[in-house]
């Protein structure tokens, strides 16, 4: 097993300076984000392309029904002026009305549009550039309706837009295929929309589209077509507009992509660098945290153990004449950042803060100063003051110290959660005052560098049972005990730092200020 876990651990190695498999990994990467970005770019131009489509078949729908009456009786005034309204809509330049043999039975066009079609067109009108089509469709709606629509459907005359949607649905109708039972067959649409035209040179002509649909009598006959013809300039515009903000983006991610992925590639190769070093690294942060003073009024034991990964677990000794403080923070997270934030941290509560100051004014100001930096993380954090026959703290998102009763551990009471300054938002949880007076007691704390409502494979009981003994060690001796039990228990992996410390006090107590 040693053997297949150094194995996959060189494989692993490898590929991860691998310089091929770093370009086949950003290629890949480039690759999805182009076709991410391009999929919604083109949904949004879908998008606008179907609501026009949508107006002209609404239009369509009310003026077929409407225009039933006027066309069986060749009315050519009441058909104006059903067309007249749709004529103040914009996007609508043309409606035309035919009999069932394709004659026109009347039809207007936007004056405007047309001279401007006229212009544009060397002199041809729009009637004489889109006869041969219209006629097509038109006879197709009347003789054969279905065959109609599956030529719109297979035209040539798309663009990259349209062939794109076309797969799409291709890909979705093959996806049902087995899963929706064949419909019976019908007599066709009776409306479709045209907007795969083309040009008298057999180009994509984009200009314009136009909504056709049979008026048919009481026996589902076709008696009449109505078409209206749409002017796609606003859409074509719009859909312009999402080409460039598509590229302009797709450049953009892709380009950090790349940036990301390298100085990603720089960041790994330093850090398997950095791991050779790591144990030397582990051996001089240990060698950095201050030394447990000798003092006459009490025993005070610190152990500590370091995870594999550096975890963030901090303290940090003030040592008085007739007083020491503790500063115990745990930032979330685990790894070279949270030690880093652990460090900057110390560094802050050293400069921002002073001995002999209310210890929740220190606190304060040492968040105020931590919240700056950009590695600022929210923290568990205990500020603690041992003297003479007292200990007073105050304590965020830890357990607070216990002390040792009748062989068992009993949690120092709390006050009531203190209400921080505005700009102080880093705490985890609430802060809450502790302040006892200890003479000749002994007070223990273990922190396992875990939230407190996070499951653990190895209860704090344990821990508890063992520190409650107490028996004839020392306060060293006592806390060491602790940490080499829980790293044992835990196999040496237990993913955190673990900090115990014993205070046995002598004296009276202090009085209380």
């Amino acid at each position: 097993m040693k053997r297949l876990r150094a194995l996959l651990a060189r494989i692993a190695d490898r590929l991860d300076r691998s310089a091929h498999v770093f370009l086949i990994g950003v290629i890949v990467a480039c690759a999805v984000e182009v076709a991410v970005d391009w999929n919604a770019t083109l949904r949004d131009i879908n998008v606008l392309r179907a609501t026009m489509r949508q107006k002209g078949e609404n239009y369509l729908g009310i003026l077929r029904s409407a225009a039933a009456d006027p066309l069986l009786a060749y009315d050519g005034d009441a058909l104006d002026l059903l067309a007249q309204p749709l004529l103040d809509d914009g996007d609508v330049v043309y409606v035309r009305f035919s009999d069932a043999l394709g004659n026109t039975v009347t039809d207007r066009l936007r004056p405007e549009y047309a001279k401007s079609f006229r212009e544009a067109n060397d002199g041809e009108s729009f009637r004489e550039h889109y006869r041969r089509l219209i006629d097509r469709d038109t006879g197709g709606m009347i003789s054969d309706p279905a065959l109609l629509a599956r030529h719109m459907e297979a035209s040539r005359h798309r663009d990259f837009i349209q062939m794109w949607s076309d797969a799409e649905s291709a890909i979705g109708r093959w996806w049902k295929s087995g899963k929706e039972t064949p419909s019976v067959a019908s007599q066709g649409p009776r409306i479709l929309y045209q907007d795969r035209l083309a040009d008298p040179n057999g180009s994509l002509d984009r200009r314009i589209t136009w909504a056709i649909g049979a008026v048919v009598a009481e026996d589902d006959e076709p008696f009449g077509v109505v078409l209206i013809a749409l002017d796609q300039q606003s859409v074509n515009a719009a859909s312009r507009s999402k080409l460039y903000q598509g590229l302009a983006m797709t450049i953009f991610f892709v380009g950090l992509i790349v940036l990301q992925n390298i100085s990603a590639r720089r960041s790994k190769l330093r850090r398997l660098e950095l791991e050779v070093a790591l144990s030397s690294a582990r051996t001089a942060i240990r060698g950095a945290l201050p030394k447990v003073p000798a003092l006459a009024w009490c025993d005070l034991g610190i152990g500590f153990a370091q995870d594999e990964r550096v975890g963030g677990t901090l303290y940090d000794l003030r040592a008085g004449e007739s007083s020491i403080e503790l500063l115990l923070a745990v930032p979330e997270g685990a790894g070279v950042d949270a030690a880093f934030a652990s460090v900057v941290l110390r560094d802050v509560y050293r400069r921002e803060t002073h001995e002999g100051a209310p210890l929740d004014e220190q606190l304060w100001a040492m968040l105020r100063g931590y919240r700056v930096s950009p590695l600022a993380r929210a923290v568990d954090v205990m500020l603690l003051c041992i003297e003479p026959g007292r200990v007073r703290g105050v304590v965020a998102g830890l357990l607070p110290p216990s002390e040792i009763k009748d062989g068992a551990l009993v949690p120092l009471p709390l006050g009531d959660p203190l209400t921080p300054p505005q700009e102080v938002q880093s705490l985890v949880s609430a802060a809450r005052r502790f302040d006892v007076s200890l003479p000749g007691g002994t007070l223990v704390l273990f922190d396992d560098g875990k939230p407190l409502d996070v499951h653990r494979t190895m209860p704090l009981a344990e821990i508890d049972a063992l520190l409650a003994q107490g028996g004839s060690a020392t306060a060293q001796e006592l806390a060491d005990k602790a940490v080499a039990h829980a790293v044992k228990r835990t196999r040496g992996r237990h993913g955190d730092d673990f900090f115990a410390l014993v205070v046995t006090l002598r004296g009276k107590a202090k009085a209380w200020t």
